[in-house]
């Protein structure tokens, strides 16, 4: 009976997992747009794709935990592939903050023509009252 339990949990670890993974991230606050702008570039450093930028708090309130999303994708706007980063510091209203995401090469048959950028989620900061 143990044998059979642990043969069951070798193959559950043994399977790919579906769902989720293969879905393409979205960011988790719908117009997000109205709270923050982003300018960006992209580049290559050391011959390695990398995105640049900068993302602004335009909104009334600081903002910390920022994650930023990073899409590249091909010449019919699919994504080949994402990256998420942390922007590390607490947005006060009006200021910006730089960020560096490093992307992967794909392969030349899904190779990223262009990327977008967004902001995937973020924190408000609205009293006093929370001391982190």
């Amino acid at each position: 009976m143990r044998a059979l339990a642990i043969l069951a949990v070798a193959v559950l670890l043994a399977v790919p997992a579906a769902g989720p993974a293969a879905t393409p991230l979205q960011p988790l606050v719908a117009g997000w747009e109205q709270y923050f702008k982003l300018d960006w570039q992209s580049d290559l450093r050391a011959g390695q794709p990398l995105v640049s930028g900068h993302v602004l708090n335009d909104w009334g309130f600081p903002a910390r935990n920022v994650r930023i999303l990073v899409d590249a994708v091909d010449a019919s706007g699919g994504i080949v592939d994402q990256r998420i980063a942390w922007l590390g510091s607490t947005l006060t209203p009006g200021t910006r903050a730089y960020f560096e995401v490093p992307m992967p090469h794909v392969p030349s048959s899904a190779a990223a023509r262009a990327y977008r950028v967004s902001v995937f989620a973020f924190d408000w900061v609205q009293s006093g009252g929370d001391h982190r």
